[in-house]
């Protein structure tokens, strides 16, 4: 799969089937479209292309406006297992703010990609302003025999699916319905980093995790999770809080590795979360506190590790 950053890379670029969008967490409504792509594209024997942004475009206009729920390099490993041959993922700047829906398709569609075909969502929009939506595309699109094909939304449970509702789901910490609509359980990349150890005095000690603060993050509370660690799996019970029993003053994402030992300090591990444990609580002693963290691991142990 190739990789191109700037509109200034492409160089002769073949017949591409296109898909077009920012596709914030690549759920089951992205992966259909990616998916159409490819296809169109081998029975073709065109290229597929995706072409995406490497910064959402609500961040452009406003910088802590959105969260996203997925880092570039999750993405980029996700287009690479759909089978796409080709990633635009270019800056979301000022040019993208003022072409317009003709130039769009003419300057970057026809002239730079060599599109035969594009494949969008019905609620598609694009071009300055937004002027531009899928209807316009089919429109514009004769112009360079290029055709447009329209992909309906995803229903489940008579919900469409969308990133905006994933991202509630995990705003309100529903991590175990995620799955359903993104396709996979929603996890968290960072690089374990030192802290104030209070996990390690009380016999539970802790992984805590930096992570990319345009990520978005789940509810405060405690979770079951799988954890990966140099391509081993593991499981556990994460924190995401302020530790309020010990009067903590910043948030932190701290997670019990079950049946691990390791220095891992410095490592950059995965958080997959399974379920939602309990909410966060300040408890009246440091004892009560190990009691509830026993019965949180005993909850994972019975429920994932000695299912």
């Amino acid at each position: 799969m190739t990789i191109i950053k700037s509109l200034d890379e492409v160089l002769n670029v073949e017949n591409t089937v296109v898909t077009i969008g920012n596709f914030d967490g690549i759920h089951k409504g992205h992966t259909k479209l990616i998916e159409e792509a490819v296809k169109e594209a081998k029975l073709n024997n065109y290229k597929s292309v995706v072409f995406t942004f490497e910064n959402h475009p609500m961040r452009y206009f406003r910088a802590n406006s959105i969260k996203n729920i997925i880092v570039n390099e999750e993405k980029i490993k996700i287009f690479k297992e759909l089978g796409v041959d080709i990633v635009f993922m270019i800056p979301f700047d000022e040019y993208m703010t003022k072409i317009s829906p003709k130039d769009f398709v003419k300057e970057i569609l026809h002239e730079k990609l060599k599109c035969k075909k594009v494949i969008v969502g019905h609620d598609f929009t694009f071009a300055r302003n937004k002027e531009g939506n899928a209807s316009l595309l089919k429109t514009l699109g004769k112009n360079y025999d290029m055709n447009v094909k329209i992909i309906e939304p995803i229903k489940i449970r008579d919900r469409r699916v969308s990133s905006s509702y994933i991202r509630k789901l995990i705003d309100e910490g529903n991590v175990s319905e995620i799955k359903d609509f993104l396709g996979r359980n929603y996890s968290i990349e960072g690089e374990v980093i030192h802290a104030k150890k209070f996990g390690r005095t009380m016999g539970f000690p802790t992984a805590n995790l930096k992570v990319d603060d345009k990520l978005i993050i789940p509810k405060n509370g405690i979770y079951a999770v799988r954890v990966y660690v140099k391509n081993k799996v593991y499981y556990g019970a994460t924190n995401i809080g302020y530790n309020p029993t010990v009067n903590g003053k910043s948030l932190s994402i701290e997670t019990n590795i079950i049946d691990f030992d390791k220095d891992i300090y410095g490592e950059i591990i995965k958080v997959e979360f399974l379920d939602r444990i309990r909410y966060e609580k300040k408890f009246n002693s440091i004892d009560e506190l190990k009691s509830q963290l026993r019965k949180d691991v005993n909850f994972v142990c019975k429920k994932y590790v000695y299912k």
